[in-house]
């Protein structure tokens, strides 16, 4: 098994992910937070974070950019099948009940903590 860090740097790596990009699905992740802690034994992805990177870089790549990969190109990169980056994909929308939009404040906010921790 592949350590989540290795992982995380390779698909970002693979994917040649923009900034924004990550800092949204990085919003995502802690917005799917407390839905995972209280489903976490609900379906065998919630519980992998390798999986639920994914989802959230998925997702996100398809909200920010004009221009994304198919699933069977986030299935390549991530070195899954097809299946399973649909199905992750569909729980973490699940999760974060859909809601993709991120206000402007809320995105400058969130842009200045991920700065105070990177620098």
């Amino acid at each position: 098994v592949v350590p989540l860090r290795t992982f995380i740097q390779e698909v970002l790596k693979r994917s040649r992910t923009t900034y924004s990009t990550l800092q949204t699905a990085l919003f995502y992740l802690f917005r799917a937070r407390p839905a995972i802690l209280t489903q976490l034994y609900e379906h065998a992805y919630i519980s992998c974070g390798r999986r639920m990177f994914l989802a959230s870089l998925v997702i996100a790549s398809k909200f920010v950019q004009d221009k994304t990969y198919r699933n069977s190109a986030w299935a390549k990169i991530a070195g899954l099948p097809v299946s399973e980056i649909n199905a992750a994909e569909r729980i973490f929308l699940e999760l974060i009940d859909y809601r993709l939009y991120i206000a402007q404040p809320t995105f400058e906010q969130w842009h200045h903590l991920l700065h105070l921790h990177v620098e």
